[in-house]
């Protein structure tokens, strides 16, 4: 323990300074087992929060060595570079005074840090101007040096009494000067966690702004990505739209041809220039109700419903064949297959074409009979067409053998399909079987079969 003379500051005034053998008068038997206890308690507050070790530590200094305050002092700079020194943490009467700065050069504290030691001063106010208004007044003040590791000079640790009768001794300068080693442990750590806590707050701000420029890179992508898209639905739209409208006004010339050949045959003498114009006219109706049914269509495949379409064919030469409706009955059937147009219009056309030649050639005579159409989709993406009456066969001189066999076979060798023209087993009739072998990615997009929709694509006709 040191404890500063007269000769140690020599410009102070004599009688600030409590003599060695003053300080070295025991006025009391020290408790070493509080000491003990309060030194225990102190270490596991230390252990927990370094923050609540510093007031815990100045109740500590201020109930063992019975004095009316204790306080920590610690060396800072003002903005203008003086060296100032704050009242940082007080506990006891003085606590109202936390947070005060005082020149080092004009302070007890100071005066402990010129000296190196400890020193016990005695009405502190007699030699420093910034002690006048203190309440309550300083009777005694025993004031230890803080330091680093590096000997860097950090403040003061120091205790008063405002009591005259009061007196500090060296039980006091031993204890409180092994509170100073605590409270230089409990600054580092202080220190230390302000660190980690500052190292915490940045690495939190490095990660919100990663996440900010994330979103900020998200929002721009998705901002981007939806932009594209509503650009490409509005594309879309568009081709659609001018798909619509190139089937629309095909529809419609087909139709205005469609009519033109039908006035023709009815102004035409020739039985045969009529019959050959009204052909030509259910061809280009057949053609224009394949292009209505594309524009009608509220999807953008660009295909055509083949139960619908070969619904159109029915009707149309049930109108054509009226006269035969009573004798001659057409079932026609379909699974919900919806094709291409460069397929489903030949498909239309060459069963126009077998049955046209059933209706003009099977039946003579008034007799009955049944004309069949029957279109199914098998595995492995085969359609098989087949058309087949029980009237009196397949003729080669009639028409079956002319110009309306020779559009059956045009029409199956532009699908690609494998065409089958045969007797009836029982040796009454004819039957048409075409067979297409169609690539795997053709059906993509076609509906299934759907249940609920089957009776719907399933109609039957009987002109």
């Amino acid at each position: 323990m040191n404890t500063a003379t007269i000769a140690d500051a020599p410009n102070r005034p004599a009688d600030l300074f409590v003599t060695r053998t003053a300080l070295e008068r025991r006025k009391r038997t020290p408790s070493l087992q509080a000491e003990l206890t309060a030194f225990c308690e102190l270490s596991k507050v230390l252990a927990d929060d370094p923050r609540v070790a510093l007031r815990h530590l100045l109740d500590i200094a201020r109930d063992l060595c019975d004095a009316g305050t204790a306080g920590l002092s610690l060396l800072q700079c003002d903005p203008a570079g003086q060296t100032m020194v704050r009242w940082e943490a007080i506990s006891g009467a003085l606590a109202h005074c936390e947070g005060t700065d005082t020149p080092r050069d004009c302070s007890p504290c100071g005066l402990c840090l010129d000296t190196s030691t400890t020193i016990l001063v005695s009405r502190p106010e007699r030699a420093f101007n910034c002690l006048h208004d203190t309440h309550p007044s300083i009777v005694e003040d025993l004031i230890v040096p803080l330091y680093d590791s590096a000997r860097t000079p950090l403040g003061t640790l120091w205790i008063a009494h405002h009591d005259c009768m009061s007196r500090f001794s060296s039980d006091d300068v031993r204890i409180v000067e092994q509170l100073a080693v605590q409270l230089v442990l409990t600054l580092r750590l202080m220190e230390h966690a302000r660190e980690r806590q500052q190292a915490l707050a940045l690495l939190q701000s490095h990660q919100m702004a990663q996440e900010n420029l994330l979103a900020y890179d998200l929002y721009r992508e998705r901002s981007v990505h939806e932009q594209i898209e509503s650009e490409s639905r509005q594309a879309l739209v568009f081709k659609d739209a001018m798909i619509h409208e190139v089937n629309h006004r095909t529809k419609n010339t087909l139709q205005v041809a469609a009519s033109l050949l039908s006035l023709h045959a009815r102004n035409t003498p020739s039985a045969q220039v009529r019959e050959a114009l009204l052909v030509s006219h259910e061809r280009l109706q057949l053609l224009a109700k394949a292009h209505e049914l594309l524009y009608s269509s509220h999807d953008s495949t660009q295909t055509v419903l083949m139960p619908q379409l070969l619904q159109t064919l029915g009707d149309a030469l049930g109108q054509s064949f009226a006269s035969m409706s009573a004798h001659v009955r057409l079932d026609l059937t379909s699974d919900p297959i919806s094709l291409p147009v460069k397929e489903a219009i030949p498909i239309a056309l060459l069963a126009n074409e077998a049955v046209t030649n059933a209706y003009k050639h099977a039946f003579p005579n008034d007799s009955p009979g049944t004309i069949t159409v029957q279109l199914r989709r098998i595995p492995e993406n085969v359609l098989v067409l087949r058309i087949a009456d029980n009237g009196i066969g397949l003729h080669p001189s009639g028409g079956a053998g002319g110009m309306g066999l020779k559009l059956i076979r045009t029409f199956a060798a532009q699908l690609g399909g494998a065409l089958d023209i045969v007797g009836q087993a029982d040796g009454v009739g004819t039957a048409l079987t075409l067979t297409i072998q169609r690539a795997a990615e053709a059906d993509a997009g076609l509906p299934g079969n759907n249940v609920d929709s089957v009776d719907k694509y399933l109609p039957r006709f009987a002109p």
